[in-house]
This record gives C-alpha cells, structure tokens and sequence, in this order.
C-alpha cells in the first residue's frame, strides 16, 4: 500500500543489510498533519553510500607493468588495453590522464537481477560473511546473484557505480562528456547519482535508443534503452560556443547515384534531376537516404533543394529580377526578397546559387546544397535495429561470443559528434571492445588521430559458451581479439597503434593484467609497492 515507506537500510546490530519500513513517513501518510522525523534534504541515499566514497577516495595499491611482448607495436602505439578492476585502473590512470580524456562511453552491467562481478567491499562485515559461506572468493570477487528480492538490489549497483563515477569526472577534459547507457530498471537512480556527481546543470539529455520489438512480454514490450549524458562543464560548452553535430545518413549512397547519374547524362542536368527523383521514389520506406529526398535537383557543383527566397513575415524588400532565359522579370515573393539589397542578389544569380523555374511566371528560389548541409544536430531518440550489431560481431570473430553487444555505428556516431583529431576515448566497461572499434571508424572515416583506452574485468567466459569452445578463457581475451580483427578489416591501416600495453599488478596475488590484443592469460606475481604506470 505505502511502497514509498519501504527503504534499504542497514542493521547496526547485525550488520546485514535488510528492507525496513520508514515509520515517519508512514505515519505522514497516515496523517492530515506535519509529522516530526529527521531533516529533510534534496538527496539520494543508500546503503553503502559513506563506503562508495572510501572506496573512491582510498589509494590503490596497485601499478601498470607494461607488456611489450604481448603486445603489437609496442614502441609506436597510443593505445591502451587494461585488463584488470577498473576501479584500480582508473585511479591509476589519473597520473597521466587527469583532465586529458575527451570522451568517457560505458555500458556498465545492467541490473537484472543477475550477477555483477566486481571486487568491491560493498560492506566490510558483510563480505567477510560471504568469504566465510563460500559466497565470495578470499579476494572479494561476487559469486552470487543480486536478486531483485535483496535488501541491497539497488544499493549494490550504486556502490559499484558511484567510485568508478567520481573517478571518471576527473579525467575528463572541461569541454569533455560522459555517456552511460542504462536500461530503465536503475536509469532514475543513475540520473540522481550522477546529478550529485557530475551537477545537475550538467545534464544533457537522456537519449533514447529503440532497438526492436520484443514479442515475449507481458504487458508492454520495452524495446528501448538509454544513453544518459552529462558534460563536464556545460558552461564552458556554451560560452566557447561548442557545438555538437553528427553526419546526416545515407549521404554516401546519395553521392555515388549522383555520380552515376552524372556518366549517364553528362551535363543534362534535367535529366540527372529526373533521374534522381525517379531513385528516391524507388527507395524502401526506412532508408536513411530517403529522408533526403527533397534534395532532388542536380547541378554541375552537386545536389541541391530549391530552398524558399521570399522575405520571413512579409514586409521584405520587393525589386525585379530578370530571368537569365527570357530575360524579363520573374514574380516576386509576395512578402519581398529575402536578399535586400539587389546587387547580392545578382551576385548569386551569377554565381549559380538561385534556381529558375522554366520561365519568368514562377519565384526563384536559393539553392542549398547538400555539401553545404551534411551536418545536423544529434536527436535525442532514434531507432536502430539491435540485430544488426550481433550479426555483424559474430561474422567479425566467427562465433556468436556476445549476446547483446553494442552496435559500433551507433557508438561511431557519439565519437563523431564529440571528438576529433587527437582526443582520447575511454571506456573501463569495455566488454566487446566496441567502443574501441568505434573510434577506428571514424578515424577511418575523417582521417583522424583518436585514441582510445579500454579497460576490461579479468572476468571468465561461460565454460558452455561458444567463446570457450574457441579458445577463448576471459572476456577480455575475446575483446582484444575483437579490436585486432576490426583493424585487420580496415586495411590494417591503423595496424600501427592498435595495440594496447599495459597490465596491472596487484599485492594480494590478484590476476589483474593490462596487456596487448595477444595477450594470454596467465598468473601475475604481486607487487609491493604502488606505480605510476
């Protein structure tokens, strides 16, 4: 009845972590009046929170050991690959990448109600509990669930998220972002967290990612995720007017019918027009270049829309203008030109930027060219079919070893509307390395000079899998493996600085190892002191 009084909280008796009803607010909702209770605040809070904040705070007690011979051009590569917890790895990495990463992307583990395996002390007295029941390894490392009916559901994956998120905001660079993709089940609690972290005026938007329709459900097939953003400093964005844009879809294909068109008609170009019309028209609905179609006519400079000339709201300047054909003046826009003064107007016109309608009985019109407009303004929500991205990993790799990977086209387009040249991406939820495989695209597409570091859990593959059947016994393993095909795809034209280098060493014994794409799993000896990496 009152699911609002129900709360996680923490028994100081015991030291478990249980639900507990709140009996103040009970007793408010019960009541036609102000009932007294503790002091009120605009916060979140959990159990495990004060914890959240040691375990970011605390000093790791452990160093990147570069692995040259595991790895691909050591000498030569700006690449990294760390194997290893990335809480470790991203306190480590703020030696030499405070305030230098432009764009942070993860896809951190959703929580189903499945297990995330992180090494976290999500409570002292607790953890020791589950070493003692054989619940956890002597190193801390999950082995159950978190099913949905524990008192910690929601408050494990926040002590989990919120260190790695504080850590994250300091290697941004102030004109840097941050993009989390999330599904519904924690996406108003990581919007709260990362509100309190990152500022609430940081917020960017919520995109919303429609992946396909699920047939199975019960009540409403939830079809879409999210892609929560916040940039480092949103003022800073906006007083040194940056702006993001993306490249429209479905140019490429649009060009390359222009060019055909263009050996088959020469310089005819009502013919090319007609032709590329003719091409729209036969266009399956849901083609990204069909939403183009109004670029429809053809010149000797490229593809334009007749844009409208006339004067916004009326009142524009009205004077004759001469048809280049019949030289005598065409009709003029009822609410005057938009180009004031004639003599800009006759500069165009000599310049090939107004189109003419057959004779001087229709209005002109400015022509915009699709050269000229290519960029756009990212939207918030957009459609792209799950399916696609699984197809096209397990024909990468030659087997089906993830089952939900990210789609790298998706992730190229967020790499392009934030980076360029030689900025830095991270991503320490690596998995699939799709993000790695992003950023080659698009250095691939626009000649540029990104780099990118991912860092990856040395967590074990599933023994009935199809990745343990080929070879594969970490997912980190098959994540290298990933990166060094994807390049390999691309003309090997990035060969030279693929390859990731370092590995992280811990004093507890801990497999924690940074290498290369060919590194091969093995047992790392502790190292006693602290790194700089």
């Amino acid at each position: 009845m009152f699911p609002g009084c129900v709360t996680e909280t923490l028994d100081e008796l015991t030291g478990n972590l249980r639900l507990k009803v709140d009996f103040d607010l009970l007793r408010q909702e019960l009541s036609d009046h102000v009932v007294e209770g503790p002091k009120e605040r605009y916060r979140i809070d959990w159990p495990g929170k004060r914890e959240s904040l040691d375990l970011a705070n605390s000093p790791t007690t452990k160093t990147l050991r570069p692995v040259p011979d595991e790895s691909l051009h050591f000498d030569t590569t700006k690449n990294l690959f760390i194997e290893g917890d990335n809480l470790d790895a991203l306190k480590l990495l703020l030696n030499a990448y405070l305030g230098q990463i432009k764009l942070i992307y993860i896809d951190p583990p959703y929580n189903t109600g499945k297990d995330f395996i992180y090494r976290d002390r999500f409570a002292t007295n607790q953890t020791d509990q589950e070493v003692s029941a054989g619940e956890r390894t002597e190193y801390g490392k999950r082995l159950v669930a978190n099913p949905e009916r524990n008192g910690r559901f929601h408050s494990n994956w926040l002590t989990m998220m919120a260190p790695r998120l504080r850590q994250a905001k300091k290697l941004l660079t102030q004109d840097g972002a941050i993009f989390v993709s999330c599904d519904e089940g924690e996406q108003p609690r990581l919007r709260m967290v990362m509100d309190e972290i990152f500022g609430r005026p940081n917020f960017i938007a919520d995109m919303v990612w429609a992946a396909g329709r699920k047939n199975d459900s019960r009540f409403i097939s939830v079809s879409h995720e999210y892609i929560v953003c916040y940039a480092r400093d949103s003022q800073y964005l906006r007083e040194n007017k940056i702006i993001w844009r993306q490249r429209k879809k479905g140019l490429d294909d649009i060009y390359a019918q222009y060019e055909r068109l263009k050996r088959q008609h020469g310089e005819d170009y009502n013919a090319m027009t007609k032709g590329l019309k003719n091409w729209y028209s036969g266009l399956a609905d849901g083609h990204p270049a069909k939403d183009h179609k109004h670029y429809s006519h053809a010149d000797a400079r490229g593809i334009y829309f007749p844009d409208n000339i006339s004067w916004p709201g009326g009142g524009g300047p009205k004077y004759d203008v001469l048809h280049p054909r019949t030289n005598k003046p065409v009709k003029v826009p009822s609410s005057g030109w938009r180009i004031s003064d004639p003599k800009n107007m006759q500069e165009l016109i000599e310049d090939g930027h107004i189109h003419f309608g057959d004779d001087e009985n229709s209005v002109p019109c400015r022509k915009r060219y699709l050269k000229e407009k290519e960029q756009q303004v990212p939207y918030s929500v957009f459609y792209q079919d799950g399916r696609a991205a699984s197809k096209r990993l397990r024909t990468l790799l030659g087997g089906n070893f993830f089952d939900y990977p990210k789609d790298e086209l998706v992730l190229q387009e967020i790499v392009e509307m934030v980076t360029a040249n030689e900025d830095i991406v991270l991503d320490f939820f690596a998995g699939s390395s799709t993000t790695a495989h992003s950023v080659m695209l698009q250095n691939a597409s626009d000649g540029g000079n990104r780099r990118f570091i991912m860092v990856q859990l040395d967590e074990l593959v599933n023994k009935k899998s199809d990745a343990f059947s080929a070879g594969f016994k970490t997912i980190s393993e098959v994540s290298r493996e990933r990166i060094r095909r994807a390049g390999e795809k691309m003309g090997g034209q990035f060969s030279s600085r693929l390859e990731p280098r370092c590995r992280l060493q811990g004093t507890q014994g801990r497999h924690i190892k940074h290498g290369g794409c060919l590194l091969s799993p093995r047992r790392i000896e502790p190292v006693s002191t602290v790194g700089n990496g």
